[in-house]
């Protein structure tokens, strides 16, 4: 049980998990795609909550261990003092852990997808320098990989169609591109995201 605070002041226990097996519960995933995921009701004003609390998902099957853990903890995360368990994996929020959840569930590789991510914004601070832009997968649409870009213009959504050869080549090129700058430091800790480039800023 984990107590939750609701903006009507309210405070109540919930029964939110500290890890989950998927394996014994097949549904998650998609729960997660859902956005129902550890969301809990309050009992006084009804309300629909999604607290942002640390959860570890594993799978024997899948070989998976994440932790997801909240924005909060971001900084304690770039500094090593998240307190990840050994040969965990880090994901930071609901979104971090949505864009996982799809992209395992189109059968792709997270470290190729983040590669392919800091390929697109490298392009896209060339054309924006001073903007502080984001990118994150979104799915498969007319057998294509789509990537959303956020921050090249206000209040707008950049669609970026990526072909499977691209990803294919990616894929096939990860391990020399995982001994080079700057992926040879981004993916060697817990947290494997281009936003590790956040901490050296």
């Amino acid at each position: 049980m984990r107590q939750v605070t609701c903006l009507c002041e309210s405070v109540f226990d919930a029964d939110l998990p500290d890890e989950i097996d998927i394996d014994e519960a097949p549904g998650v995933m998609d729960s997660i795609l859902k956005g129902d995921f550890l969301a809990v009701r309050c009992p006084n004003c009804g309300s629909l909550l999604k607290p942002e609390i640390r959860v570890r998902l594993v799978s024997k099957k899948a070989a998976l261990d994440l932790v997801m853990v909240p924005e909060l903890e971001r900084m304690s995360l770039y500094a090593g003092k998240a307190g990840i368990p050994e040969g965990a994996e880090a994901l930071v929020g609901y979104a971090e852990l949505f864009e996982r959840a799809r992209i395992l569930t189109d059968g792709l590789d997270p470290v190729t997808v983040e590669i392919l991510k800091y390929l697109m914004l490298q392009k896209a601070e060339e054309q924006a320098p001073e903007a502080e832009i984001a990118t994150a997968y979104a799915g498969k649409k007319d057998g294509k990989l789509v990537f959303h870009l956020t921050g090249l213009k206000e209040g707008q959504v950049a669609v970026l169609p990526v072909e499977p050869s691209t990803y294919d080549k990616t894929l096939a090129d990860k391990k020399r591109s995982l001994g080079e700058a700057p992926f040879d430091k981004l993916f060697k800790g817990p947290y494997r995201s281009i936003r590790m480039l956040e901490a050296e800023e």
